[in-house]
């Protein structure tokens, strides 16, 4: 996982974390494949712990409400 390969960043609706939209192939690994990857670079970089419910692919993400969110700047041109 590459942290330059950061799509979104915006605080959660509810302001006590952080979502982080990376792009990911699915043609190779699965979202939990992914996860895990994810989770052990957080834990070994930052010394965190992320939510578990992440895991669970069909669970719902909400859209970004934060003043500060981080687009990907290949983005910038569809934002209005």
């Amino acid at each position: 996982m590459n942290p330059e390969e950061t799509e979104l960043l915006f605080f959660s609706p509810s302001g006590d974390g952080l979502k982080w939209i990376v792009s990911i192939d699915i043609d190779n690994y699965t979202h939990t494949d992914y996860f895990e990857g994810i989770r052990g670079y957080i834990a070994s970089m930052y010394n965190l712990e992320i939510d578990k419910s992440g895991r669970d692919v069909s669970r719902a993400c909400f859209l970004a409400h934060d003043k500060n969110v981080f687009i990907n700047p290949k983005y910038l041109k569809y934002v209005c």
